[in-house]
């Protein structure tokens, strides 16, 4: 690994274990998690996408790049297919399997993504990781709770469709008025959203140790298909993105980012989905604690990919 991806590594090991030790000796508890997922979400990653828009954007970049939220996109209906056979190759049932398939499909893209993407590539990277993140969000809250849903025999609301406009999406927004209207933020306004900017990573890191001191055993589920989950999502998921990519003649930057993009951890909002839909959500919570402790073993598959670019 070059010595930029080493410190990032490093970085990201250090705090990650920084917060399973405070989960361990519970200096943080579930509600310290709560806390923190709020505020990532809720606020530090509008921020994130307020902030790049107006520093990092421009809307010739996104005419440019639209393309590439079109083919993360069928990245995930493709790994959706997939994850469905293979679904119904091992017979589960009901959210059971609806999970499953989500697990397989679909990325932890801030949490973890973030502090990878800008400590490898830096901040010119992180509009490539916002149009990613678009794709995942998109597709997460149509096509994949529709699985859930429907595998738990439940009838799809067109109200799971709102959940689309997330805070993150909803700054993304926000960001992409103010550029086209050419609006002046005040220094003031556009230094408390940088604040908020540079808490993300931080806390990210912090918050994925913390959900990794969560690891039990007892929600282990099927080893089978804990390893196939983690293939599709490391191995399978990457391979397929980077094909497409390669297909249409994508920027290597853009292929890069989408890449690891695209071999992320299991994305946190599926037990939470699971659990609301009458399901278990304590695998669900497994497989994405799971996925991110081994990813960072995996990190130098990604540098292998990028040699066939």
């Amino acid at each position: 690994m070059t010595t930029n991806v080493t410190n990032t590594v490093l970085t990201m090991l250090i705090l990650g274990v920084l917060g399973f030790i405070l989960k361990k000796t519970k200096v943080t508890d579930k509600r310290t998690d709560k806390f923190i997922s709020v505020l990532l979400v809720n606020f530090c990653t509008p921020a994130l996408m307020i902030h790049i828009t107006l520093t990092n954007f421009s809307l010739s970049f996104f005419r440019e790049s639209y393309l590439g939220i079109l083919l993360a996109m069928l990245t995930m209906i493709l790994m959706n297919i997939i994850a469905w056979g293979v679904s119904r190759a091992l017979s589960l049932k009901g959210v059971e399997q609806g999970a499953f398939v989500s697990m397989a499909t679909f990325s932890n893209t801030i949490f973890v993504g973030l502090p990878l993407i800008t400590g490898i590539f830096g901040d010119s990277a992180v509009p490539y990781l916002m149009l990613y993140y678009i794709a995942n969000t998109l597709t997460f809250w149509t096509l994949g709770i529709y699985q859930i849903v429907r595998s738990n025999g439940s009838a799809f609301s067109s109200k799971n469709i709102l959940k689309i406009l997330n805070p993150p999406i909803l700054g993304f927004i926000a960001g992409m008025v103010l550029l086209y209207y050419n609006v002046t933020v005040p220094t003031y306004l556009l230094s408390s959203i940088e604040y908020l900017k540079i808490l993300l990573t931080p806390l990210s890191l912090l918050f994925m140790g913390s959900v990794i001191g969560d690891l039990s055993l007892k929600n282990a589920g099927s080893p089978v298909a804990s390893v196939l989950i983690l293939s599709m999502r490391f191995i399978l998921s990457p391979i397929i993105c980077l094909l497409l990519l390669k297909a249409f003649q994508m920027p290597v930057e853009l292929i890069k980012v989408f890449i690891v993009c695209a071999g992320l951890p299991v994305m946190q909002n599926i037990s939470i989905a699971v659990g609301r839909y009458g399901g278990d959500p304590s695998y669900s919570s497994f497989m994405t604690a799971l996925s991110s402790a081994v990813f960072i073993f995996i990190i130098p598959f990604f540098l292998k990919l990028f040699t066939f670019i």
